[in-house]
């Protein structure tokens, strides 16, 4: 690991796991420090910790260890050999650098519906994570989620027939749909801000393995 926490996993390990050449969120658990390089500093001088964490992983095998669990391990700002107990693929990036969008209303809903899913995706792996989040949710509490939203989605629906916005929704008229994107982008926006990001969940498993 150098100074920035980057950790290169040799190819025959991302070949058994499946992850050669390809980018991926992952899992690592039990990290150890091996061997710090520094002659000031001797590995019996650090703390007796063990850290996990979840992080992305590039085609090249490089990943990120952050500073939070550096810092745990004592180690941070100093190239270290480490010690990864397992690693567990949260999820696989797909690549999208060829996919474009156009201006069309419906390649516009079709770009965010791809958008959409490619973020529940990775949340999905974050809230799996986190020790704090009791995830998946049973199926009582799903349903009730499921039903919720489809009864917002019917009652919603009645009074934009009633004055006609659905109609000019069918007829591509910009200013309904630049509204009906607005509002899409504050739900997405309200979604973002409630669920945890990455390095909220790494925070939280580091505090965890303490």
């Amino acid at each position: 690991m150098n100074e920035r926490g980057a950790v290169t996993i040799d190819s025959e390990i991302r070949e058994v796991i499946g992850l050669k050449n390809k980018k991926a969120l992952v899992r690592l658990f039990d990290i150890e420090v091996v061997k710090v390089e520094d002659d000031n500093l001797d590995v019996d001088e650090l703390p007796n910790e063990t850290c996990r964490t979840i992080s992305k992983i590039n085609k090249r095998g490089t990943v990120r260890i952050d500073e939070e669990v550096r810092e745990v391990l004592g180690i941070n700002g100093k190239k270290a050999k480490l010690r990864i107990g397992n690693i567990e693929v949260a999820k696989f990036e797909h690549n999208t650098d060829d996919v474009g969008c156009s201006v069309d209303p419906i390649n516009i809903g079709v770009c965010y519906g791809r958008a959409a899913s490619s973020w529940s995706r990775t949340k999905d792996a974050l809230l799996r994570a986190h020790p704090e989040i009791k995830y998946p949710l049973n199926k009582s509490i799903t349903w009730n989620i499921i039903a919720s939203g489809l009864l917002i989605v019917l009652f919603a629906a009645i009074p934009l027939n009633q004055n006609g916005a659905l109609e000019a929704l069918a007829a591509r008229d910009p200013i309904e749909w630049a509204g009906l994107f607005a509002a899409l982008a504050i739900g997405a926006m309200i979604l973002i801000l409630t669920v945890p990001n990455r390095k909220e969940t790494v925070r939280a498993m580091v505090e965890y393995s303490q």
